[in-house]
């Protein structure tokens, strides 16, 4: 009778436990700070691709957004640039009226304030990538996350070999041709140029072609494109930028 009762004991310490356990995670929700809504989701950017990003027989790339947007709302599309270790998701703040908003710019796609920050857009540039000109930023890291690839374009004999950038959406793929390298100001480019005017549009590619770089002679590019552009900055340079411009081809 006594072995009984000590079971029973036992039995109601481990159920206690496990209630507390439950109750705790209610009111703190889960550790990313998204509350219930992304409770499910444990990603990180070391394992993302792997877990959202799919390849079927016959080779054509899926992204599942439904899963990144519970991990955090302001996902928005998926970069990749082949012959670098760039493929992450791309963001953009979503609840501020700033047009020029860098929140990821020190913040992460978790929430967390500080480096390495994330690959994202300002508000000044729609979602779909169908302005004249779209500019993500993302940092240069010592450890080659983020953007730090792109300075692999400054190598003639890499940039010639490596001519593509994928950008994934929820609406399909789209495909760019890169056909700068450049060297840069550190100028706030959606701010400095109104690329709604096609004066100042193409004043803009006029000033990337003159600057020093790599260049693809076969590629044209003129005001009717979508032009992408990928900025990032150089160690110890603080006001010059590496752009890598890419022209959408489909």
């Amino acid at each position: 009778m006594k072995l009984e009762k000590k079971n029973v004991w036992s039995v109601l310490i481990v159920v206690m436990f496990g209630l507390a356990v439950s109750l705790a995670s209610l009111r703190t929700g889960n550790v990313n700070g998204f509350g219930d809504t992304a409770a499910s989701v444990e990603l990180s950017l070391d394992s993302a691709a792997g877990s959202v990003k799919h390849t079927d027989e016959s080779g054509n790339v899926t992204v599942d957004f439904e899963m990144l947007k519970e991990w955090n709302p302001d996902i928005y599309a998926w970069i990749t640039v082949p012959g670098t270790n760039i493929d992450y998701p791309v963001l953009q703040k979503s609840d501020t009226e700033d047009l020029y908003d860098n929140y990821y710019l020190d913040h992460t796609v978790d929430l967390e304030e500080g480096l390495p920050g994330a690959i994202y857009s300002q508000p000044v540039n729609q979602k779909d990538f169908m302005d004249s000109v779209t500019v993500l930023y993302g940092h240069n890291m010592k450890n080659g996350e983020m953007f730090t690839g792109l300075h692999e374009f400054e190598n003639r004999d890499f940039f010639d070999k490596n001519r593509q950038i994928f950008i994934y959406t929820p609406n399909g793929v789209l495909t760019y041709e890169i056909f700068a390298a450049v060297d840069f100001s550190d100028a706030l480019i959606p701010y400095e140029y109104s690329f709604s005017d096609s004066a100042q549009l193409q004043n803009y590619i006029e000033d990337v072609k003159n600057c020093a770089g790599n260049f693809q002679e076969g590629v044209s590019v003129s005001a009717d494109d979508k032009i992408l552009t990928l900025s990032t900055c150089y160690s110890g340079q603080d006001d010059r930028r590496l752009l890598i411009e890419a022209v959408l081809i489909l």
